[in-house]
């Protein structure tokens, strides 16, 4: 095989790398699932509870009324970020809106993004007691108060006989995060046990099951579930969107932290004291639905005592340094060379800073990892360029080697590397440097997949959201016509009939078939390949004119 078949064929299996080990490329296509009433599950997946100490005397606790059609009354808060509607009935989130973020592929339609994907569930934020149907009853809306840190809404229950539970939600201002203080109050003249309690969120994070289809994207995740280990590595567990039958997994440590997340977005319980739980479960459905719930320790009240769980919420979208200060944010996945994902990250930030245009951002980016990668393609491209010369010298008796050994290849192999040897020809000798900037091109790859500060970002005018495909698919022609005019010019003319047609099939048969996956890739990693691709090709240009 010539010297420019054989790099050719190199350089095809180191994008193969780059294109098709990322699972992210090739995603299970979800079937469409019908969707099912709300699934009650939380509470039936509790673990034996620890007897009471005999010595302690409790007293049995009665609900004082039951309500059969309680009235379902709404009140919201916000900040400059979110606007939170609650329920009255369990006190519940029933609508979370992201300002700053839309699903709406229209400029003038566009409204903010809802992670509340089942509204019609009272499930999210959800307190449940195996004695009691707090969760599906009625509480008193008790307040809300704002100052210049947060906002605090407040909701009581007061049905059962001598105790009052309260549920604070505290929104902090230009913050996603929440503070949720549960806390119990025993007005009677005899301790009580509060026991089998749950604190539950689900179904899902953004979109339901049969919402999937609806989102274009190939590189669209479903739901995972993640939380730290000790070692400080993430564990991260994908949901089965197919699953055939319902599975409830305990997590086998106490976690700082517990996350229900898709590509962008993300609900979390972070527990200030450990103390305040059991364990960590999540519910795997059948119809691919996904909740997450903690088991909440049992309390004991003394008489007219109180006692107070409390657990954060961080709900939104996966920010890099707005997740840091919560130590989680390797959750976001930046591919195998993370640090290098990391770096671009921070210079996609203060480019933006700059331009204020994400857009422009990708580019200026572009250019400055087309300096850096300047020298080793500088000498890939002067070793290509050297070899196809060479090759143009001794291509006359290469065709008489293979005339003379048409009937021994192994000798004809010997004879070849003998000619490449006498000449100083290295066939992969231009693969080196292209492997070296194999690092860079994977963390800029990976990191412009993953940021969901580019969801919504718009560039010119039919680009309204870079984290979604190209409508126009112009940009993925725009990648595949500048890929093969990079493979043209590397084409070296002197090979033979053979060889030539088997060339042309990987030059034109590779940018096609990436072309018309690239159709439902994210507009901008399009934006950067093709720009890439731009000022490779005027690389090349300089290296062909310079003697």
């Amino acid at each position: 095989m010539s010297n420019d078949s054989s790099r050719l064929i190199a350089f095809i299996i180191l994008s193969g790398i780059i294109l098709f080990a990322y699972n992210l490329l090739f995603p299970v296509k979800p079937k469409q699932i019908q969707q099912t009433s709300e699934e009650k599950t939380a509470v039936t997946a509790t673990q034996t509870l620890k007897s009471t100490p005999e010595s302690l005397k409790i007293t049995p606790l009665n609900k004082e009324t039951k309500i059969s059609n309680p009235e379902e009354k709404f009140y919201e808060i916000e900040n400059d970020l979110v606007k939170i509607k609650f329920s009255t009935i369990g006190a519940v989130i029933k609508s979370y809106e992201l300002k700053k973020y839309s699903d709406s592929k229209e400029e003038n339609k566009k409204t903010n993004l809802e992670l509340i994907p089942n509204k019609t569930s009272n499930t999210y934020m959800a307190l449940y007691s195996q004695e009691f149907n707090i969760n599906n009853d009625e509480w008193n809306y008790a307040g809300t108060e704002k100052n210049n840190e947060n906002t605090k809404i407040i909701f009581k229950y007061n049905k059962i006989k001598g105790i009052e539970i309260i549920k604070e939600f505290i929104l902090s201002n230009n913050s996603y995060l929440i503070n949720l203080n549960i806390a119990f109050n025993n007005k009677t003249k005899n301790p009580v046990l509060l026991k089998d309690m749950q604190l539950s969120w689900g179904p899902n994070i953004h979109f339901l099951p049969a919402d999937v289809n609806k989102y274009k994207d190939s590189f669209y995740q479903y739901n995972k579930i993640c939380y730290p280990l000790k070692n400080n590595s993430i564990k991260q567990y994908q949901i089965n969107l197919n699953a055939k039958q319902d599975k409830i997994v305990f997590i086998d440590i106490l976690p700082d932290w517990v996350v229900l997340k898709d590509l962008y977005f993300m609900a979390s319980f972070i527990f200030k004291n450990k103390n305040d739980i059991k364990n960590v479960f999540y519910k795997e459905s059948a119809a691919g639905f996904t909740y997450l719930t903690a088991n909440l320790k049992d309390i004991v009240l003394e008489p007219m005592s109180s006692d107070t769980i409390k657990i954060d919420s961080y709900i939104g979208p996966q920010e890099y340094k707005r997740l840091k200060k919560f130590k989680m944010e390797e959750i976001i996945n930046l591919g195998w060379f993370r640090f290098l994902g990391v770096w671009m990250f921070y210079a996609m930030d203060f480019l933006f800073k700059i331009t204020k245009n994400y857009g422009w951002a990708i580019i200026l980016l572009t250019l400055i990892v087309r300096l850096i990668l300047w020298i080793p393609s500088q000498h890939s491209y002067k070793q290509m360029k050297d070899t196809q010369s060479k090759m143009k010298i001794i291509n006359p008796r290469m065709e008489t080697l293979k005339k003379i050994y048409k009937d021994d290849p192994q000798k004809l192999n010997e004879e070849m590397l003998k000619l490449y040897k006498e000449y100083k020809i290295n066939p992969l000798g231009g693969c080196l440097p292209m492997l070296l900037q194999l690092p860079i091109f994977i963390a800029l790859y990976q990191t412009l997949i993953s940021m969901v500060e580019l969801k919504g970002a718009s560039f010119i005018w039919w680009l309204k959201d870079l984290s979604r495909p190209d409508p126009l698919y112009i940009l993925p022609v725009f990648m595949g016509v500048t890929m093969i005019i990079q493979q043209k010019m590397s084409q070296t003319t002197t090979m033979s009939t053979g060889s030539m047609a088997q060339q042309n099939i990987l030059m034109y048969g590779m940018p096609v078939f990436l072309t018309i996956m690239a159709f439902s890739w994210p507009s901008g990693l399009l934006l950067y390949w093709g720009m890439s691709n731009v000022l490779a090709i005027a690389q090349q240009i300089i290296v062909n004119k310079t003697k």
